[in-house]
């Protein structure tokens, strides 16, 4: 596999998996528990941030919205994943909360940017429509 192939991104098991802690029901996992959700959480980071960094690719000079945000978004998961937890169980779960976030916010770009477009041309021109964000 060469350093430009994609992998599999598998979008609702990943919004799956940040959703355990993010629900408003969700119980505290024991740290063995959460210890796996975290390595879970941090390898789909690692899976779905170079796939957003591709969907977001373009002109230096095109500052699309959609594009910016989603580049936005890339750079705080980054940012995210450089940070140690305290020890404490409590500092873990927060630390496990803000990864899920960052990789639901990751999982909403991945499918604007990859998401056909609604109509081909706004005017007739052959210019696409521009990308416009979920809300939500």
């Amino acid at each position: 596999m060469t350093a430009n192939a994609s992998l599999p991104v598998d979008i609702e098991i990943m919004r799956a998996s940040a959703g355990r802690l993010l629900a408003p029901d969700a119980t505290v996992p024991s740290a063995q528990e959460l210890e796996t959700l975290m390595l879970m959480l941090k390898g789909h980071l690692a899976l779905v941030i170079p796939e957003v960094e591709r969907a977001a690719a373009g002109p230096d000079d095109d500052y699309d919205l959609a594009r910016v945000c989603a580049w936005t978004a890339v750079t705080e998961s980054r940012r995210k994943l450089r940070i140690e937890p305290r020890p404490s169980l409590s500092s873990h779960i927060a630390y496990a909360r803000r990864l899920s976030r960052s990789l639901k916010a990751l999982c909403d770009h991945y499918e604007t940017l990859n998401a056909p477009p609604e109509e081909a041309c706004l005017d007739g021109s052959g210019t696409p429509a521009p990308r416009s964000r979920k809300s939500g």
